[in-house]
């Protein structure tokens, strides 16, 4: 597994990580799914333990991933392998009532700081290698809370690096950026969410901030599993979290791609080739459910040609 630098923080990441979220097991608030069904706990420590041996040492979690239960599970499964490993975690979102998805924003000095110290009991750790605000912040007040919990952190030995998750907010990371508020930057970044390589690629290139991308298969859109008729299982969040004209959209988008497959190339792989081709980016952290699907992802290599690089980005133009 080639490894690969976490911008300026002089961490060395595994170019290919592993995105959590799902191996915490099934969760709900109030009836709604926090997750993509229900992993039970034998099968994400065999994911866990095969990702290490594989050459994995990025793991990817969060306070908030089946409400504390991937972070123990990461824990329980490579306690022994603790300085081996870099440990993200996340902060800055809790359970409430709101609809359709029941999770509001607190960024919060406080809250950041008592959220971390939580997450560090359930991991079983001194400190993680990077903490991320779970979200970006929405004033100049936020920001300033979350620039003085890093500074604290970071002071107490609590985080080796710091930075902020913005999702698909890729305007307010050009600004975090420019206004060298972080050491990273995770986002999401994929064949068909790829506005970034236009401003943020370069700018993070040339400020040396590490950038992690998350759901680089577009929260599965990029696997070919899906059409227009399919219907994810009630127990997975994304039944509340894609409206059907959001579905159908991201399908017709992932369609556009469906030339990338080979018989030794699956779309999913093709799609991780593809991000992986992208230098500016340090790891990328998909998740899996099976072994099956982190074997699939773990024996992607980076052998997209120019004429398909070419013939991709000539398909994004259009979202661009």
């Amino acid at each position: 597994m080639e490894k690969r630098n976490l911008g300026k923080t002089g961490i060395k990441v595994s170019e290919l990580g592993l995105g959590c979220w799902a191996l915490g097991g099934f969760s709900s608030i109030n009836g709604i799914p926090m997750t993509y069904g229900d992993v039970q706990e034998n099968t994400a420590n065999e994911i866990f333990k095969t990702a290490f041996l594989s050459g994995i040492n990025t793991f990817d979690t969060a306070d908030s991933y089946s409400l504390g239960n991937s972070e123990k599970r990461l824990s329980n499964a490579l306690k022994e392998h603790r300085e081996e490993i870099h440990i993200f975690t996340k902060a800055g979102i809790y359970p409430s009532n709101l609809k359709p998805i029941p999770m509001e924003t607190d960024l919060s000095y406080h809250n950041l700081l008592s959220t971390l110290d939580r997450s560090l009991k359930r991991l079983n750790t001194k400190y993680v290698d990077v903490f991320l605000s779970h979200k970006p912040p929405n004033s100049e007040k936020e920001l300033e809370n979350i620039e003085k919990t890093f500074e604290t952190i970071k002071k107490e030995g609590k985080a080796t690096a710091c930075g902020i998750s913005i999702g698909l907010n890729y305007e307010k990371g050009i600004e975090l950026i420019e206004n060298k508020n972080v050491d990273c930057i995770e986002l999401y970044f994929s064949l068909i969410d790829c506005r970034p390589i236009k401003k943020l690629f370069p700018l993070a290139k040339k400020m040396n901030v590490g950038l992690i991308v998350a759901e680089p298969l577009s929260q599965g859109f990029l696997t070919g599993k899906y059409d227009k008729n399919n219907k994810f299982p009630k127990n997975d969040i994304r039944n509340y979290s894609y409206s059907p004209s959001l579905f159908e959209q991201k399908i017709e988008k992932s369609k556009q791609f469906e030339f990338l497959i080979k018989e030794n190339r699956t779309l999913s792989q093709a799609a991780l080739s593809y991000v992986l081709s992208k230098e500016e980016i340090s790891t990328c952290v998909p998740g899996c459910k099976s072994i099956e699907q982190l074997k699939q992802n773990i024996n992607v290599k980076n052998n997209l040609n120019r004429e398909e690089l070419d013939k991709i980005y000539k398909i994004q133009q259009q979202w661009l």
